[in-house]
């Protein structure tokens, strides 16, 4: 089995980087520092990263995705936040209810330019393990429909190079499981089928390359995790840096892998904890989808 060494690019400072993609109109990596509710931007030059764009939101920014006319989109602490092209910034509606303690955990835009993300349940700054988080797929026009449900941590989404097949990472669960996927209805009634169920630590973020190979962060696991469609491990990347959150492609071509870090819950550590790495391996990403809503009017406007 391969093992690719992944080297810092930054120095060990996030508190819980996450969310990591590639803009490939701007040519820039963009990534979230989540509890201090940054959206950044920024190069990647000799394998070091440069911050070329920060926006503080004033919640918690748990990732951030693309759109199709050029702005952003946010999961925010419970609800999608749009930034439009001009930097101008824009809240959406409560997503989680009456719930509370609760937050959005990561996100991503569909192949039909809808915007996924799910929760996960806190105290302080930790997570919680109730059992019954879910996975939300919210369309540009604001429909908002459940994807998943009885979930213990929703984390990681990816799909496959056709569409066809969405990947869903439940941290605490140790599971990622599989769901087929598509421009029409979700099928409530076909179950959610667990892929991978053994890891060193517990899957965080993933992305899935153009070959169709999933590449899972594993928190606690010091390293990021190669599998096969067919869930068999191909290979690993090291990581100097306990908790690992999540990889992406970057760069033009999308041939470098980048890894995002956290210290989060940590009080003493001895390696690059809060860093973001950067891994040259044998694979090539896919492009992030965008979202089809509107980042200048947003659905919510006339709310």
């Amino acid at each position: 089995m391969t093992e690719y060494p992944a080297q810092a690019a930054t120095p060990p400072t996030y508190e819980l980087a996450e969310g990591i993609i590639w803009d490939d109109r701007a040519g820039l990596v963009r990534w979230v520092d989540l509890w201090e509710g940054r959206v950044l931007a920024g190069t990647l030059t000799d394998d070091t990263f440069t911050v070329t764009e920060t926006i503080v939101l004033g919640q918690a920014a748990a990732a951030v995705g693309l759109a199709h006319d050029g702005g952003l989109v946010v999961a925010a602490a419970r609800g999608l936040a749009v930034i439009s092209p001009d930097g101008a910034v824009s809240f959406g509606p409560d997503l989680i209810g009456e719930r509370t303690g609760v937050r959005l955990n990561d996100g991503r835009a569909d192949p039909q330019g809808r915007f996924l993300t799910g929760t996960l349940t806190f105290e302080g700054k930790g997570a919680r393990d109730v059992g019954n988080e879910v996975l939300l797929r919210v369309s540009p026009d604001g429909g908002t429909e459940v994807l998943r449900e009885g979930v213990r941590l929703s984390n990681g989404i990816g799909f496959s190079p056709d569409g066809g097949t969405i990947y869903h990472a439940d941290t605490f669960a140790k599971t990622v499981s599989t769901h087929s996927y598509g421009p029409g209805a979700f099928d409530h009634t076909e179950p959610w089928v667990p892929l991978i169920t053994a890891f060193d630590g517990h899957p965080d973020g993933l992305t899935v390359d153009a070959a169709g190979t999933l590449w899972i962060a594993e928190w606690g696991g010091h390293r990021v995790g190669r599998y096969s469609p067919t869930g068999e491990l191909l290979a690993t990347v090291s990581v100097d840096a306990a908790q690992v959150s999540c990889p992406g492609f970057v760069r033009p071509g999308l041939t470098t892998l980048a890894i995002t870090t956290a210290q989060e819950g940590l009080t003493e550590f001895d390696d690059q904890a809060g860093a973001i790495f950067v891994a040259d391996v044998d694979a090539v990403g896919q492009s992030a989808y965008r979202w089809a809503g509107s980042t200048s009017e947003p659905y919510w406007a006339g709310i």
